[in-house]
């Protein structure tokens, strides 16, 4: 073997060790619900939330995050968010999601939507995606709890509709 394959095993072993340290760091982590629950209209695999009565509940396994780090623990939810029936792209809400854990708990989550342009004419579902996060939830919500249930209700202001889904929303959190 020469120097130069004793270098190359030499960079490639440092290069595995680098990774391996790098995935240590790597400290985020989501749990998504284990159940779901909606009576909105049913379109497309999403259930639109546009009609007094209309909820949706998800239930989340809290086990995975019960050693998280306080104060490292949020709801994340991407639904879709439109202007009414048939609407229009680029539209953002204000959705309230309230949390029962081992205590109860309301957040309001101001949905960002990046897309533009805003429009008020049926765009086919273009531009419906929206993002947004809870403030910090508390352990005294968390710690100890088996599940945490998080339900959101009509109306959303602004004659906004809300179309949800399982995988829209998630608990992100950090150890």
């Amino acid at each position: 073997m020469n120097l130069r394959h004793v270098l190359w095993i030499c960079c490639g072993v440092g290069l595995l060790m680098l990774l391996a340290v790098a995935a240590a760091w790597a400290r985020a982590y989501t749990a998504g619900p284990t159940n779901f629950t909606a009576n909105g209209a049913a379109i497309s695999g999403w259930y639109w939330l546009r009609s007094a009565g209309h909820t949706a509940t998800w239930t989340i396994d809290a086990t995975p995050f019960q050693g998280a780090k306080t104060g490292s623990v949020y709801l994340n939810f991407n639904p879709l968010v439109t202007n009414g029936g048939n609407g229009g792209s680029g539209y953002a809400a204000t959705c309230k999601l309230t949390v029962v854990g081992l205590t109860t708990s309301t957040y309001s989550i101001a949905l960002l939507n990046p897309y533009r342009p805003i429009d008020p004419a049926n765009s086919g579902g273009i531009g419906y995606q929206c993002y947004g996060h809870s403030s910090m939830l508390p352990s005294t919500l968390w710690k100890g709890a088996k599940t945490l249930k998080v339900t959101i209700a009509y109306p959303f202001g602004t004659d906004r509709h809300v179309a949800v889904n399982k995988d829209c929303l998630c608990i992100g959190y950090s150890k």
